[in-house]
Formats: structure tokens, sequence, C-alpha cells
């Protein structure tokens, strides 16, 4: 199926509401209306959720079962220039010794959420396309989420629902991995898919096209690994990941949502429209901890939230990043406040320096992949392996930095010695 016949948007009768959701015949009565609910500009109505309502989803999940959550690393993103990726934070210059960070490592988390009921919803999926990951991101430490599951103890096929924050490759790039899953996934994504895929190249004579793959100066095209789109949003769809996203869509194991949606009580979906791209959303997750809420990259850095920076140079409205920052402190402010929000690429994850993940241990035959425990509910077996030494679980004080543990590993010692890449053939 071609890019060109994807439309899943308009299979599904969306295109005949497209005009009221992008404000065509808004009529003075609605605006006034919106003035009067106090709605911010450059919201979606389908995405407002205004402090009171989020509070209401927080009341409510106090009566829902608590779940267990961990975080598992599908791969990582190495020697990034540190301004490239947060670029509110490039004040720290890397010839001060003590930032000396000009080149940073960081992770593509996976939320794993498991119920009372044994069943498990992921938020996110990883990466799965090996070219992406090894010749045009060089990246490295990639192993299948179906055996990083079970090398940490957790069943593959007791995943019974997907939520993705948004559908791009590093997010979206497994889900014919678990082919009985349901996806969970938003209009407004599917509708930026459809609209980008189909750009008419012949706008502005070709210069500036869905991926801006032709370079303005040269004329010249240019494709993996040299992107010109490195900045734009539009880019994190292949077609290797549009087709799982399709896929699913079009054998009935998705669910189109549009805006808020309670999956089960104590698991809510919450919309982060233009957070990052247009269809983004969060996931709030009720725990013995508090409220978990899982962002992706609306938020991709936990310290973009608990500094009010940008954090992701892709973010296709910086006001709405901010919005879904203010989201997560609503959502957290019972509890552990933005310690409990859960960032895709947080530079600090698996180390005491990111709270929530100073649990963490290197995955058996993971290829160097690391996985945190963030909280256990009440009848739940923690999952931390057992120290060599004693035969027993341990958690190795954080003022050691977990070194001492010896089911870590250090992540330079994995990039340079021990992270193996998978044999794979190159077709962008």
């Amino acid at each position: 199926m071609t890019l060109r016949r994807f439309c899943l948007v308009a299979a599904f009768g969306v295109a005949a509401i497209a005009g009221s959701l992008l404000g065509v015949g808004t009529t003075r009565a609605a605006d006034d209306q919106d003035r009067h609910n106090a709605r911010p500009p450059q919201t979606l109505p389908q995405g407002f959720e205004g402090t009171d309502r989020l509070l209401r989803d927080v009341d409510r999940a106090a009566g829902a079962p608590y779940y267990s959550a961990w975080l598992v690393e599908s791969s990582r993103f190495v020697d990034v220039p540190f301004g490239s990726f947060m670029p509110d934070r490039d004040f720290i210059s890397p010839t001060t010794p003590k930032h000396d960070i000009q080149f940073i490592d960081f992770p593509v988390n996976v939320g794993i959420i498991k119920g009372s009921d044994g069943q498990i919803t992921l938020y996110d999926t990883g990466w799965k396309q090996l070219e992406y990951i090894f010749d045009y991101n060089t990246s490295c430490c990639w192993a299948g989420l179906p055996d990083q599951m079970r090398n940490i103890g957790l069943d593959p096929n007791a995943v019974t629902r997907i939520v993705v924050g948004h559908g791009h490759w590093d997010h979206s790039g497994q889900l014919d991995s678990f082919p009985n899953a349901v996806l969970y996934i938003q209009k407004e994504e599917l509708k930026q898919i459809d609209f980008f895929t189909s750009y008419p190249t012949e706008f502005n004579n070709g210069i500036i096209r869905a991926v801006n793959t032709v370079n303005p100066l040269t004329g010249a095209q240019v494709g993996p690994p040299a992107q010109a789109c490195a900045r734009s949003p539009v880019c994190g769809y292949p077609p290797q990941t549009i087709q799982e996203i399709e896929s699913k869509v079009l054998t009935g194991k998705a669910k189109i949502i549009d805006g808020r949606h309670e999956i089960a009580p104590g698991l809510v979906i919450h919309p982060a429209f233009r957070g990052h791209t247009y269809g983004s959303q969060l996931l709030q997750v009720h725990t013995k901890r508090g409220e978990l809420v899982f962002g992706s990259d609306a938020y991709s850095s936990w310290e973009g939230i608990r500094d009010w920076n940008v954090a992701n140079i892709q973010q296709t409205d910086t006001v709405q990043q901010m919005l879904a920052y203010e989201k997560c402190y609503v959502l957290t402010s019972g509890s552990e406040s933005y310690n409990n929000c859960l960032g895709a690429h947080e530079r600090l994850s698996y180390s005491a320096n990111y709270p929530i993940t100073a649990n963490w241990w290197t995955i058996t035959d993971g290829n160097c992949s690391r996985a945190a425990e963030l909280t256990l509910a009440d009848s739940e077996t923690s999952l931390i392996p057992a120290d060599v030494a004693t035969g027993s679980t341990r958690i190795t004080p954080p003022a050691l930095g977990g070194k001492s543990a010896p089911w870590r590993i250090d992540p330079v010692t994995c990039k340079n010695t021990i992270s193996a890449v998978p044999s794979h053939s190159v077709n962008p």
C-alpha cells in the first residue's frame, strides 16, 4: 500500500469533520464561548483540559487499583551535541570544566505498566528499523522489546494495549511485535501523517516538501543519512513505521480516540496536541507512588520539565510543550510533582540523578540496554536482579551511584566494548 493510499483519516470518516476541527466556518458565538471557557489560544477544542478537569481525574484515580510500572531502554542515541537536543540548555558551556557535556548519550524509553489482572499496557514501543539506529543515527544497544521483557521477567504475550505518545519511528517502531495488542492513537496524529505524506511536491517549486529533503541552495535531493529534515516533526514517519500503524488501524487492532480517554480506572490518556506532533498524548497511571505521567516527546526530558526549558528541537509548538508540562505538574501535584513525569529521552535516566529511575539495572542478554523499576503494586514481586554475592535483591544506595551493583554495567563500557550491531540490510 502506497503512502498516497494511506489516508487513514479519510477511511474512518474524519475528513468530513476536519473543517470544524480546524476552525473553518467558526462563528462569533463559538469564539465568545471559547473566551467564556478561558481556553488558551492555539489549543484545539478537544485537546483542552482545565486544571479542575485534571484534578477530577486525580480524584477518580484514587479509587482505582494500583499499577506496577517499569521503564526499559529500547535503544540509545549516542554522541549527540547537547544543544541540538535541549536548545534552551545550550547556555551550559562545554568549555566550562564542571559542565563538560558537549556531547551526550540519551535513551529511547518505553513504559511498561502491569495491572492487577496481569495484563500489560505499553507506553511507546521503541525502535526496530535498524538502519535508522545504526546507520543513520550513530546509535547503539538495540534489542527487540519482547526479548527485553522476557529477560527482565515479564511476558510479552500479556501485552494487550499499546498507547503511543506519538507515531514517530523511535516510539512506534515495534507495533507488529505485539500482534494481539490494541493500539491507542489520536485522530489528530493520523491526520498529521496523512497530511504530510500527501504534501504536494509542486508547492514552491518543490523546495518545501513533506520531509524537506531538497537542499534549497543547490536543489540536490538528500536522504538518509544526510537528512535535511532533522528539525521537522514530519521526518518521524518513514514507510516501515507508517506500515505498522496502518496495519493496526486497517485490521481493527486500533482505537482511534479524540482527546481525553479513560482506558480503565486509573489509566487515562490526556491529549498534548502539538506539544511535539499534532496528535501527541500523555498517559496517567495510578500507582502507590502517586500518579505517574508518561509523556514521550511532548516532554522528552525530565530536566526540561524541572527547569521549564524547551526539550527536543522537533516540537511543533513550544507553547503547547509548556502546556504539556503544566498538565503533568497538575496531575502529579498530590505526590512527587514533576519527579513523576516520565520523559522519553531523559539523558539522566538509569541513574540516581533521575530519582524515579534510581532502581535500575543492565538487562541480561539485552545488548547493554537498561531497565528501571519505578513502582510496584502490593501483590507484585520485584524484578530487580538478585545480588550475586548474597542471593537477595539489593537496591544500591544512591550515594554509590549504583556502580557497586554487579548487575549494573557502566554505559561507556557497554558502548565501547560490549554492545553489538545486529545484522541488517539498509532499505531507506
